[in-house]
Parts: C-alpha cells; sequence; structure tokens
C-alpha cells in the first residue's frame, strides 16, 4: 500500500489533507535527464541540519539516506510519493523527478512543460506515470522517464486523473466528470454533478468510479460507458480523497460528518458528526477508518459499523504507518507521534521543526521519508 497524504506542518494549513507539498527547496544533486537541459536543473548548495539518531531509535527506525531532488530555480516541491522501489516527486517549475527508493540516487530527471506550468500529483499505473496539467495529460515511462504520450484533453480540469485501463476519469470547476479514452486521444463521455468537481474520482473496482460534487452530489459510474449505477446526497463536498474497502465508500464532509455508503446500491452504514469540517485526510486499514475531528481528536472507528474504538481528544494527525503490529505511527504536522493502537495513548515523540511532509511506502512495517523544508528527503527504515 502506497500512502501518498501530504502533511503540512503547522496551522489551518496542517489540516487541508491537501495531497500537494508547498515546500521551499534547491538541490545539491545534478541532474540525470538526458532528454531535456541539463542547464536548466539548479544544483545549489543548502545548509546543514541535524537528526535526533536516538529518537528515532526510541521509536523504532534507523536514518539510511538523505537525497536532494532536482528542482528549478527558486521553485518548490510540490508533490512527493513512496513507492516500494521508487520515489517520485514533482516540482512547482515542472520538474519531475524519479529517487531509487533503495539508495536515494536520482534515477532521472526532466522538464515536463514550462516551468510556470502547475501540474496535479502524478499517478503511477504500473510502470506508467500519468502526469496532469489543468490542460494536458502525460503519459511517463517510470522507469527512464520517457514521454509515450501527451493529450490535450479539451477542457480545464479541476482534479487529478482516476485511471481505469485506457481510460482517464477528470473532474472540472463546471461540475462536469469526464472519461478520456487515452489510447485514441478523445473524449469519450461527460457526466454533469450539481456543482464543482474538486475531488479526484476513486476507482472503487476495475470497472466502476465514485465522484462528489462540492454541493454533496455522489455518483458511482462506469468508467467506459458512463453508466450511472448509484446515486448518494450529502449536505456538502470534500476536501479530502474518498477512500473504499471494495464494500464502501467512505467520505469525510466539509458538511460536519464522516460517511460510509455500499458501494452495491449506496446505502449509508454510517454517519459520525463533527461540530466542523473534516478537512483532514482520513486512513483506512485493516477494517479500521482513521479521521481527526474536531469533537474527538483523531479517532479510530470500526469501518463497518461506524462505532468509535479509541480516540485522543489532545491529538490531530494523519496515521501514516503501523510498527510491529500495535504501535501506530501519526505526523501531526510537526512531530512524528507514536501510539498504543489499541487504546490510542502515546508511547514516543519526535519534533521535527524542519519538517514539511511525512511519507511511507508501506502501511504496516514499512519505510517513512521525511521531506525537509529546503527539498531533501531522508529515509528511515524499521530497526
Amino acid at each position: 500500500m502506497d500512502t501518498r497524504y501530504s502533511l503540512l506542518r503547522s496551522g489551518a494549513a496542517a489540516l487541508l489533507g491537501s495531497l500537494a507539498l508547498t515546500l521551499g527547496g534547491c538541490s545539491t544533486t545534478a541532474t540525470t535527464d538526458a532528454q531535456d537541459d541539463p542547464a536548466a536543473i539548479i544544483a545549489t548548495p543548502v545548509a546543514s541540519w541535524s537528526i535526533d539518531h536516538d529518537a528515532f531509535r526510541e521509536m523504532g527506525y534507523r536514518w539510511d539516506w538523505s537525497g536532494f531532488p532536482p528542482l528549478q530555480k527558486n521553485a518548490e516541491l510540490a508533490h512527493a510519493q513512496a513507492h516500494h522501489d521508487v520515489i517520485i516527486t514533482l516540482g512547482s517549475g515542472a520538474t519531475l523527478s524519479v529517487m531509487d527508493a533503495r539508495t536515494g540516487k536520482i534515477k532521472w530527471s526532466k522538464q515536463v512543460d514550462r516551468p510556470i506550468t502547475s501540474f496535479f500529483e502524478p499517478v503511477r499505473f504500473g510502470e506508467t506515470l500519468y502526469v496532469s496539467s489543468e490542460t494536458n495529460l502525460y503519459e511517463i515511462n517510470l522507469k527512464n522517464g520517457n514521454t509515450i504520450d501527451e493529450d490535450r484533453l479539451g477542457t480545464i480540469v479541476s482534479t487529478a486523473p482516476a485511471i481505469i485501463d485506457n481510460i482517464a476519469v477528470f473532474g472540472t470547476t463546471a461540475g462536469e466528470l469526464f472519461g478520456f479514452q487515452m489510447d485514441q486521444d478523445f473524449k469519450l463521455w461527460s457526466y454533469k454533478f450539481d456543482g464543482p468537481i474538486h475531488t479526484k474520482a476513486v476507482e472503487l473496482d476495475d470497472e466502476f468510479v465514485a465522484a462528489i460534487s462540492d454541493g454533496g452530489d455522489i455518483r458511482t459510474i462506469r468508467a467506459k460507458s458512463a453508466e450511472s449505477a448509484n446515486i448518494m446526497r450529502i449536505a456538502g463536498g470534500a476536501r479530502t480523497d474518498m477512500l473504499t474497502d471494495g464494500v464502501a465508500l467512505y467520505i469525510a464532509s466539509t458538511d460536519q460528518s464522516a460517511y460510509s455508503f455500499a458501494i452495491e446500491d449506496g446505502f449509508r452504514y454510517w454517519r459520525q458528526r463533527s461540530s466542523a469540517p473534516i478537512m483532514a485526510q482520513p486512513v483506512l486499514h485493516d477494517s479500521i477508518f482513521y479521521v481527526s475531528m474536531d469533537d474527538t481528536g483523531l479517532a479510530a472507528m470500526d469501518a463497518e459499523t461506524g462505532e468509535m474504538i479509541w480516540n485522543n481528544a489532545d491529538l490531530m494527525g494523519w496515521p501514516i504507518g503501523l510498527l510491529g503490529g500495535n504501535e501506530l505511527i501519526v505526523w501531526t504536522g510537526y512531530e512524528l507521534i507514536s501510539l498504543d493502537n489499541e487504546r490510542g495513548d502515546i508511547l514516543s515523540r519526535i519534533s521535527l521543526p524542519y519538517a514539511s511532509g511525512v511519507r511511507t511506502d508501506m502501511f504496516e512495517d514499512g519505510n517513512i521519508y521525511i521531506v525537509t523544508n529546503d527539498g531533501r528527503i531522508a529515509k528511515f527504515s524499521p530497526r
């Protein structure tokens, strides 16, 4: 399981649960890109920073390496993903890079488009990266960085694509969900929602996606034909990714509630109310739904029934992994905290004043990657 949640440092921004990082940075690693102008990638010395190795050892991790994804001059690290084999980064200057997860070395780096072009988070599908701007979709070979295809979408999109087979599903601010057939480069279908779509559609299985509008219009749609299966309605949209276990669809909504709906018929399994919009990205693992809400703090809920297993009212954050079977590792935006996963009690904590995000390549006993303010990435593996 790849965890790609962007976890920002402090204040209201830390609660948005956005998938984008906003990190200032510059690189000390030269580009390995053989396709574009190497001079476009900047290599500038960065200030030193220290790692509290004792604190990480106490939590159960050891430092492996620190690396620097290449960036354009004055650019920031916009997106970072951890996978079992590679780390994928995308800078605000449209610089896409792939790092070797084992060593931290740059495998390749390339300029996808003009530096002023902004991109959504890349989507990995097998050995292909799908990188979308508001107007174009790029298919890029993950192994060598070669551009396989570039498609003009014919409209302005507001989400990253959901990929099912050769169909890319996008949302727009005009309330349109549409399927783009990538092998023939044309819009296959369009479906109208009741309001703007800012949340990426989620793949439910190998046929259907689910999408939600800002107004709370939720629909499950067959990706190849636009056939609508179920229609659900809530009072607001979502600013976080929807989640699924193949049986239910889980939504943390701006209407101050978390929901679970049956994929098969749209039946609402449960609703958990809050006193404020839920803006922190929830996490679903092993039939437990983790979510941070103003009333409860971080809560662990039974995904099937919605019943509260435990909550820690003093903690708001995102679980990023489970260590040793019972230690839940949580990123709060400024601290890495270890909790007892049966009770929610704090076991240990590490202050990370230099960090702007944390990633993991696997939820159970995975490696963790600390992304720092200056754009570097440090890998820590379980001891």
